[in-house]
């Protein structure tokens, strides 16, 4: 979970940061399903603003992340069903529901930043994700 939400954090930061470059300025927000990993990831995203992490420190982020019930917002809902294609995808190797939101994932100049897909060390995977983070 931790390595997910740092991964999460850092990509989406990345973005805003690319998009604050291009002269499209403004902070994100985190708006996450309620979890009983409230308490630790909000405290994870302040240590990334505060003293960074792997990759660097977070910067573009306004807040630490919200919660809310996802039955209060189709937002989450929106966001459930993003989910679901994806474990479709990777689980199953079913890519209908995927191929319809692939394009919308973030990337920049043919690289793709807002999909990571990891495969154990050694292992080739074709998937679309580590296809196009080869080229």
């Amino acid at each position: 979970m931790e390595l997910a939400f740092e991964q999460l954090c850092n990509r989406f930061d990345r973005l805003l940061g690319r998009m604050h470059r291009a002269g499209d300025t403004q902070r994100g927000m985190i708006i996450l399903d309620e979890t009983s990993y409230e308490t630790s990831l909000q405290a994870l995203a302040r240590d990334f603003r505060l003293m960074g992490h792997r990759w660097g420190q977070l910067r573009n982020l306004c807040d630490v992340p919200l919660f809310v019930n996802s039955q209060a917002t189709r937002m989450i809902q929106y966001a459930d069903m993003i989910a679901y294609a994806l474990r479709r995808y990777y689980d199953k190797g079913d890519s209908s529901l995927f191929d319809l939101v692939a394009h919308r994932f973030d990337a920049e100049g043919g690289v793709l930043h807002g999909l990571v897909h990891y495969t154990p060390s050694g292992e080739e995977c074709h998937c679309f994700t580590c296809r196009q983070r080869r080229t």
